[in-house]
This record gives C-alpha cells, structure tokens and sequence, in this order.
C-alpha cells in the first residue's frame, strides 16, 4: 500500500483577497461621521432637499383648505427663507434633521440673513430647477473641488455638518 498523502495546508491568500481586505477596510472608514464644519455630502444634500419639499407640501397642503394662493406663496416663501429662520437656527428643517446647515463662506449663520438665504434659493423655487442643482452638485461630488450648487455661488455660501447637540 502507498502511503498516505500528507494533510493538506491551506494556500496562500490570492491578491484578489487582499485587495478585498483593503476594500472592507475603506469602507469601515467611509462609515465614520464627517468632522463638523466640514462640508456636506451630495447623499445628504439631497436627502435634506427632499425633506424640505415634503415640508413645503404639507404646508401648501394645509393652507390650501383656505386658499390655493395663500397657500402657493407659503410654498414659496418657504423654500426662499428655509436657511434664513431664526426659530430654526438658520436651518431648514430638512438640513436639521440631516445636521447639516448653510453658512456664508466665512462660516456665519444665515438664521436672520433673510437676503442670502432668498439669493441661495430662488433658483429651487423655479419649477425643476432643483434638478439642475441637484446635476451640478453631482457632478462635483468626486471632484477635487468645493461641492456648491449654483445657489450656493449666487448667495456666497455653503453647506456644512454641524455638530450633534448632547441630549439634555
């Protein structure tokens, strides 16, 4: 009888492995929250963009049981001041709830700023303009380059991450 094979040992990890390794590890690290004050992400942008319109629907939803044109100036009035309330501290309750807010290029709030927030945002008040700003911003948003929209340019400001405020 021949005798018996020797046990078998494992072979040697294959590049692609490795390099998935590598892959997993980039990813973990993607995870992490971004550093306050950094700017915001196009996935957040457009996430607090959303929030907004559904906000600015159920308003318009609300005031137009009493009157379709009262309620088409709430809309309007809404998405032009939305960075601008002070009761909001300077963010639009999409940003707040993404924790993102816009800020001038110095990093000054715009709650109370009611001419920045009207110059950032009169462009997302004409009728799929937002699609626009959301193909420009797209089209930053893997490039060496500050990620603004065309109303960010108009209103010189810019979006950030703002910092989770501790639980009371």
């Amino acid at each position: 009888m021949p005798p018996p094979p020797p046990p078998i040992s494992p072979p040697p990890p294959r590049p692609t492995e490795a390099k998935e390794e590598q892959a997993k590890m980039v990813i973990d690290d993607e995870d992490e929250a971004p550093a306050p004050g950094s700017e915001g992400a196009f996935d957040a942008r457009v996430v607090a963009a959303i929030i907004d319109a559904f906000v600015a629907a159920g308003l318009y939803a609300i005031v137009g049981k009493v009157s379709g044109t009262l309620a088409w100036m709430v809309w309007v009035a809404y998405f032009l001041t939305r960075d601008a309330l002070p009761f909001l501290d300077g963010q639009s309750i999409g940003k707040k709830v993404m924790k993102l807010k816009a800020v001038t290029l110095e990093g000054k709030s715009l709650s109370g700023d009611w001419q920045a927030s009207v110059v950032r945002n009169i462009s997302m008040a004409i009728p799929f303009f937002g699609l626009v700003e959301a193909f420009v911003l797209y089209t930053k948003k893997d490039k060496d380059v500050p990620l603004r929209r065309l109303g960010d340019e108009w209103g010189k400001t810019k979006v950030v991450v703002v910092a989770d405020t501790p639980a009371a």
